[in-house]
This record gives structure tokens, C-alpha cells and sequence, in this order.
């Protein structure tokens, strides 16, 4: 019953902080007359995404970064309206990145992703244009024959998986081919991209060579 109680308490406790926190953004925002920026949904989510990551983050020093640029770990590389992304010190190579897509309707998607070295992870948020924020889910990760000319098929002892990770304009699905020894090197033919159309994120198959 204890334990009940005490996970009850602390989702009240992060449900009214990510309220506050949309709250205080949304007010600056509207001050400012502008919208919503990268930096505003950074500083109003959790910081689950850094789970992902060996450095991992706490809410204090989430705060710490938005603010001052830099913590103990991380250090901030980039900070647009669209676009805020932060590396892990000193050589910046496991990165976190918020990119913001703006709905017709008002709302506002953020897509928050990993990227370190072929590993990602990515999360979907929505803020509503209320100021209420939720999760939403990733599209469907798409199968690995997209990745190829119609007709091949993978060797014999190869394991295929796909992962969706964030890029600088859209999301792009990412497949990996595993064999008993590791990582295989294999050349694919298409990207599959998740391009922003104003409501939802709609599927782009292309070729690898751009034609």
C-alpha cells in the first residue's frame, strides 16, 4: 500500500511540474510574441530521453543547462527556434537534440532524440495550444524490405533491426543488420524519412543516391 501511495505522489509531483513548466514557458513565449522554441520544450519535458545515455541528467541540471549553457556533462552546440541541441562533454559525440514541428491546429510537436555513434532513441511530445503537454506516439517503424530494390533478400544469418532516429529537418528510420560476429557492412538502396506535413508525420522512401 506504501509503494501505491508513494508512486501516486510522484505522479502528481511531475504532472503538476510539467504543467508549471508549460505555463511559465507559454507566458514568456507570449511576452516575447513569439512562439514556442526548441529551448521552451526542452526546459518543459522531462529528461527521460537521457536515460539513453551513459551521462544520463537530472531535472536541476536540465534546468542548469537551459540556463547557463553548460553542466558538469554536457555542454549546449546549438540553440535556434526550431532546433536546441546539447553533447556530452568533453568530446560531444553522444548528442541530444529537440527539433519542434509546429501544427496547423496550434499545437506544438517536439521530437527529442539520442544519437550516439549507430544507437538513437528518439520521444514524441505534444504541447497543446491550452499549454497541456503529453506523449505521442512514434510512427510505425517501417519494415526492412523498405530498405532495399525490390527483390533482394537478406543473406542467410542476418538479423535485421530498425531504430527511428531524429535528424536536423525530419526523422529518418535507421536499419542495422546483425550476424553472429556483429554489426554487419551492408550498402542499402533507400532512406526512409518521416517528413512534417502540419498534422502528422507522413512516410518518404528515396533513394540512398538522391535519385
Amino acid at each position: 500500500m506504501y509503494r501505491i501511495l508513494r508512486v501516486a505522489a510522484l505522479l502528481v509531483t511531475l504532472t503538476a511540474t510539467l504543467a508549471l513548466a508549460a505555463t511559465t514557458c507559454a507566458a514568456t513565449a507570449h511576452a516575447a510574441g513569439g512562439q514556442i522554441t526548441a529551448l521552451d520544450m526542452f526546459r518543459m519535458l522531462p529528461a527521460t530521453i537521457f536515460e539513453n545515455t551513459a551521462e544520463g541528467l537530472t531535472e536541476e541540471e536540465k534546468q542548469q543547462l537551459a540556463d547557463e549553457g553548460e553542466t558538469d556533462f554536457w555542454a549546449v552546440i546549438e540553440s535556434t527556434p526550431e532546433h536546441f541541441v546539447v553533447g556530452a562533454l568533453p568530446l560531444l559525440d553522444t548528442r541530444v537534440s529537440v527539433r519542434v514541428f509546429r501544427a496547423d491546429n496550434g499545437d506544438t510537436l517536439a521530437a527529442m532524440g539520442v544519437q550516439n555513434g549507430e544507437a538513437c532513441a528518439l520521444e514524441l511530445w505534444r504541447r497543446k495550444a491550452d499549454g497541456r503537454l503529453a506523449p505521442v506516439a512514434a510512427p510505425d517503424e517501417p519494415g526492412i524490405a523498405e530498405f532495399f530494390a525490390a527483390g533482394y533478400k537478406l543473406p542467410t544469418g542476418m538479423s535485421p533491426s530498425v531504430m527511428l532516429c531524429l535528424g536536423q529537418d525530419d526523422m529518418e528510420a535507421r536499419a542495422l543488420l546483425w550476424t553472429a560476429t556483429g554489426l554487419a557492412q551492408v550498402k542499402f538502396d533507400h532512406r526512409v524519412l518521416y517528413r512534417w506535413n502540419g498534422s502528422a508525420f507522413s512516410k518518404v522512401v528515396q533513394p540512398v543516391d538522391g535519385k
